[in-house]
């Protein structure tokens, strides 16, 4: 049975990431033939809500798309995992949001496009008929591709559901920086974290130092992680490092995304400790670095949680 706390409503960014290599030498300015070498669903808000509901979450997922063939490919495939997609919004005329990278022959990345141009669409007046649905959920993630207008009316509606913030990028972070003493959670990564803070990041004291600047705006969790060199946590009681677990590394696209997924699914969960969550988040995080793509579609709990006791934190 789903346990009833584990109501998580994602809300944010659900679009279509497509990835194209050209085949001769890359020139600016001018027509390059390429060839496709992916096209999969992507965003973070919906990467994080897919694997909170193959973790056995209830799931709701807010967000924006085109009224076209994208957005409702996008509703479909959420739908078909039993994500309720009620909340997610047509925009008639839109565009479905998506990125596009286009690599040069050797595989580094030429150019990136990112038209997100639809959720700027999720204002503050075209979600308050919404409002009484928002906040029958008890958790909220929210990302940073919510207009910064948007982010402050939910953090002053929230009442008495939980906001957790998914920072995205180190430029869109920045839309949290006026609410940080209306946060429940913020999980960042260094990059981000130094925007928060204004603290740069280059080692763990630089990491406890931007995590004790954050704490002191009254947020009462913390995660700022480290990519290869683990993370650090932040609550009232303690701040700890954390090391990552042995990894078997394929691709580590995606591994943030799982490490918040992980850590809601279990911290949303009223019997779990925040050093549990972080647990969580790690093995979560660990298991989507040893799989191709950002989705761990053949995941069990029973996996996860025995990763996850290989955690270990060292108080700072």
């Amino acid at each position: 049975m789903i346990n009833p706390a584990s109501n998580i409503l994602c809300l944010g960014a659900a679009h279509f990431d497509r990835t194209l290599q050209c085949t001769e030498t890359f020139v600016p300015a001018a027509s390059n033939p390429v060839r496709t070498l992916h096209r999969k669903p992507g965003g973070v808000s919906r990467n994080i809500a897919v694997h909170l509901r193959l973790l056995g979450c209830n799931v709701g997922m807010l967000g924006a798309v085109g009224d076209d063939g994208d957005g409702d490919q996008i509703i479909r495939s959420l739908s078909e995992i039993g994500i309720d997609t009620r909340q997610i919004r047509k925009i008639p005329g839109g565009h479905t949001a998506g990125y596009t990278a286009i690599l040069d022959e050797t595989g580094e990345l030429a150019l990136g496009l990112m038209d997100a141009e639809v959720y700027d669409r999720l204002t503050c007046d075209l979600l308050a008929d919404q409002l009484a649905n928002i906040q029958n959920w008890p958790w909220w993630l929210v990302d940073a591709n919510l207009p910064t207008e948007t982010l402050t009316w939910l953090a002053n509606q929230k009442g008495t559901s939980h906001f957790c913030a998914a920072t995205v990028s180190p430029s869109k972070s920045a839309r949290f920086k006026p609410l940080l003493d209306k946060l429940d959670v913020l999980i960042a990564n260094r990059a981000e974290a130094k925007v928060l803070s204004g603290i740069e990041i280059n080692d763990i004291d630089d990491a406890v130092n931007a995590i004790k600047s954050l704490r002191d705006h009254g947020i009462p969790h913390i995660v700022v992680t480290l990519g290869a060199k683990g993370v650090i946590s932040a609550d009232d009681r303690e701040i700890a490092f954390w090391r990552p677990l042995p990894t078997k590394v394929v691709d580590v696209n995606g591994a943030g995304d799982a490490f918040y997924s992980g850590f809601l699914s279990a911290f949303s969960k009223p019997e779990t400790s925040f050093d549990a969550a972080i647990g969580t988040g790690l093995a979560m995080a660990s298991l989507t670095a040893e799989t191709h793509g950002t989705t761990v579609w053949n995941l069990d709990s029973k996996t996860v949680q025995e990763r996850a006791l290989n955690a270990y934190k060292e108080t700072i």
